[in-house]
């Protein structure tokens, strides 16, 4: 039984800017302020699993924050990698569910992207990152 590990490169890519430009492992003291960001994502009402989010701040030129959702929809974010949290203002949020990628033989394969473009290339979605624990839900409609 061939078992695939959905490998999408815009994550990987973006997530190699993020190593780039915050480096990975930073000491927390020197961290942006960050507010720690969670929530459930749906589709139609449902659980939306194995989704990647991006929270792209738009007050500034900097990072984005990144994570996936489990079996849930559930979904907590990382910054720089490694430290939960996302900079806190207001931010463009992207949802994707689609990619492509190799599984552990190597072979190459692509997974349809089930949201319209309002949630990613041309998304519409926004959020507000207050310091301290904040509880961002998303109710998608869709396909």
């Amino acid at each position: 039984m061939m078992k695939s590990v959905a490998v999408r490169p815009w994550a990987l890519a973006i997530g190699g800017l993020i190593m780039l430009t915050a480096g990975c492992g930073k000491p927390a003291a020197e961290l942006p302020p960050l507010g720690q960001v969670a929530g459930v994502i749906t589709l139609n009402g449902k659980p939306l699993p194995k989704a990647a989010v991006f929270f792209v701040p738009t007050e500034a030129e900097d990072q984005a924050s990144n994570a996936v959702t489990d079996e849930t929809g559930r979904y907590e974010l990382q910054f720089a990698g490694s430290h939960p949290g996302a900079l806190i203002g207001s931010h463009r949020v992207e949802i994707r569910t689609g990619g492509e990628g190799y599984d552990e033989e190597g072979n190459f394969f692509e997974t349809k992207e089930l949201l319209p473009p309002q949630y990613h290339a041309q998304s519409r979605l926004t959020a507000e990152v207050a310091e301290g624990s904040n509880e961002i839900n998303f109710d998608l409609k869709g396909r």
